[in-house]
């Protein structure tokens, strides 16, 4: 029988919830392997207690689900948590994790969210606003990395082991990644981020948790720098099985399906009759929200992304001619942005191979020795959901301006790269140049429902909006205390050893 009339046999005795998580309950075992191949048949607990594989690729799941229209029709009903746990149990075995398991992690798990709706979508001008930055540190991370947080040290207690979480953050991923795991007596987190390239705000939320389960670096460097020694770290068999070392960025398997929910979520109020697509603009810089959408779409979510890029624009120049090529790394107003290596560029590339792992395999082992690779037809010839626009720092500022002289509607710097590929997309022409590939050439290719991915709160960076001059500062309490708080980090310079650093303090904590 069919998942839709076993759903209407059951319809009689259970609600529309009850009917999906039994269903999922029937699916069989989901495993895991990595983009390159080297690695398969991997539980999903394997795949999550992990970070980059040991054959230098990104976890995956083997198979990705399929629903009908008419099946994801029946998810507008659902809140925001019941989506995530009904996601959460197409990638995850009964066997691994049960129901009951899953719904005493789901268990107040957005208390310190604050909107109810935990992703509000709200009408802003032209466009839809999806507002996924309402958690505990006000950016887009928190809502997966609230529940893999859970998840960690779920299956660390049950395997009665401790971990060693390693991330290198460009801006918002350190803070949310700390407070997904904060107070963990299973997980010691190690976060390296980029001096003077971050937010004050965004420096604060890291530095100024007094946990003894955290430890916070400043690195002379950006966040890419700061992903070499990470990288390096995980790529030793032996040190990653004596510390069990995690990652808790977007390389980790487990917050990119997470994030396929944001989209279901976000569709399902624009479209909850599920007859049309969806456009989804999204400020992009390591693609691990775009990587979670492309998942969504592959489930049958009818929906296409329009990935709006600063002047750190590797994502754009890789869709628009084919090359994947590092460029020196520029600063701009879109901190959590500036990044030259989307390292989720791979599981988009494998998605769209249709998980030819030779190919990704030959591509990604010819950008890491060359720092550039043509990307060939297997890959960008199968392309039908993801195109690019790249914004200029004067452009994301004015458009932070427009927003809130129009609409009365603040903008971060991020989100007002996602909001001016939108407003260009649809024809709306502000002041400033603004690149576009990708706009329609006539009306009937248009698509009118348009989503704006908003990623963080603007209370997080008062120094952009101050440039602007003519926005109010948000206020946040929270935000507030922290210039009060006392700061605890420590500093990686130029010229020293961060791998052998790292080494020594990871040694040292897992004693």
């Amino acid at each position: 029988c069919s998942r839709l009339a076993h759903t209407q046999s059951l319809q009689k005795t259970l609600n529309t919830t009850e009917v999906q998580l039994y269903l999922l309950v029937l699916h069989p075992a989901m495993k895991y392997k990595t983009t390159r191949g080297g690695i398969t048949g991997v539980s999903f607990q394997e795949a999550l207690l992990s970070g980059y594989a040991l054959d230098g690729g990104l976890f995956v799941p083997e198979t990705v689900p399929h629903f009908t229209l008419e099946e994801i029709r029946s998810w507008a009903a659902m809140s925001y948590p019941q989506l995530v746990e009904m996601f959460l149990r197409q990638f995850v075995s009964h066997e691994e994790l049960t129901s009951q398991e899953i719904a005493g992690m789901m268990d107040g798990l957005y208390a310190r969210f604050d909107h109810p709706d935990i992703i509000p979508v709200k009408k802003v001008g032209p466009v839809h606003v999806a507002e996924m930055w309402h958690g505990p540190t006000g950016a887009f991370k928190d809502l997966a990395l609230t529940i893999v947080g859970r998840l960690v040290d779920h299956f660390l207690k049950k395997r009665k082991q401790t971990a060693t979480a390693l991330v290198a953050t460009s801006g918002d991923t350190g803070s949310a990644a700390i407070h997904s795991v904060l107070g963990s007596k299973n997980v010691n987190i190690f976060v390296l981020y980029p001096r003077g390239r971050i937010s004050r705000v965004q420096e604060l939320q890291m530095t100024t948790v007094d946990a003894p389960n955290v430890t916070v670096y400043s690195i002379d460097g950006t966040s890419d720098d700061g992903d070499i020694p990470v990288k390096k770290l995980f790529a030793d068999a032996e040190f990653v099985k004596k510390h069990n070392l995690v990652c808790l960025n977007s390389v980790n398997v487990g917050r990119v399906l997470i994030q396929a929910a944001h989209f279901a979520y976000s569709y399902l109020r624009v479209c909850p009759s599920v007859d049309r697509e969806v456009l989804f603009c999204i400020p992009t810089g390591g693609m691990g929200n775009i990587t979670g959408g492309y998942i969504a779409y592959m489930m049958g979510l009818p929906v296409r992304f329009l990935a709006g890029v600063n002047e750190n624009d590797v994502v754009h120049r890789a869709f628009a001619t084919g090359v994947l090529a590092l460029s020196e790394m520029i600063q701009t107003h879109a901190t959590a942005m500036d990044i030259q290596m989307p390292y989720n560029s791979e599981r988009v590339f494998y998605f769209m191979s249709g998980g030819n792992s030779e190919v990704v395999k030959t591509v990604m082992e010819q950008f890491e020795k060359t720092s550039r690779c043509t990307l060939p037809a297997d890959i960008l010839g199968n392309n039908k959901c993801i195109s690019t626009m790249r914004v200029t720092s004067d452009d994301t500022l004015s458009t932070m301006e427009y927003a809130w002289k129009q609409h009365g509607y603040l903008l971060c710097p991020h989100t007002a790269i996602g909001m001016r590929v939108a407003l260009n997309y649809l024809g709306i022409q502000l002041s400033g140049k603004s690149e576009s590939e990708t706009a329609p050439k006539d009306d009937k290719d248009r698509i009118h429902d348009v989503v704006v991915v908003a990623t963080a709160t603007a209370a997080k960076f008062p120094e952009t909006v101050e440039r602007v001059g003519s926005i109010p500062l948000p206020s946040v309490p929270a935000i507030a205390e922290l210039y009060s708080k006392p700061e605890k980090k420590l500093f990686m310079e130029k010229g020293e050893d961060w791998e052998a650093i790292l080494r020594q303090a990871i040694a040292a904590g897992s004693q």
